[in-house]
């Protein structure tokens, strides 16, 4: 048995960065694309999570997904926009996943 199944049978909706150069400005252009829905575990977070590196300062979330998102990916939770900051590979009884740890954004998709 899956173990994002076994916690939540929920999809979200993927968005992935497209980056394209301005050929006038040579500015860059960033717009998000809807990628994909996958199956995943949304966990809020009200306390604030400090590293060292402090990449993982001001999370407001964790997601659990077994597929591998990058860092940057967004992800839309509860008519939230959420940005994956950091990804740790997790395994437990024998079942692997990954962790994501999700801040706030304050751009629209």
């Amino acid at each position: 048995m899956s173990i994002i199944k076994y916690f939540s049978n929920k999809k979200y909706k993927l968005y992935k960065r497209t980056l394209k150069i301005d050929p006038q400005s040579g500015g860059s252009i960033v717009k998000w694309v809807a990628d994909r829905e996958i199956p995943g575990y949304f966990e809020p977070n009200e306390n604030l999570v400090g590293s060292q590196a402090g990449n993982k300062y001001g999370i407001k979330g964790v997601f659990y997904s077994e597929e591998k998102l990058n860092p940057s990916d967004r992800i839309l939770i509860n008519d939230n926009v959420f940005e994956i900051r950091d990804i740790e590979f997790r395994q437990m009884f024998g079942l692997s996943y990954y962790k994501g740890y999700l801040v706030n954004t304050d751009e629209n998709i």
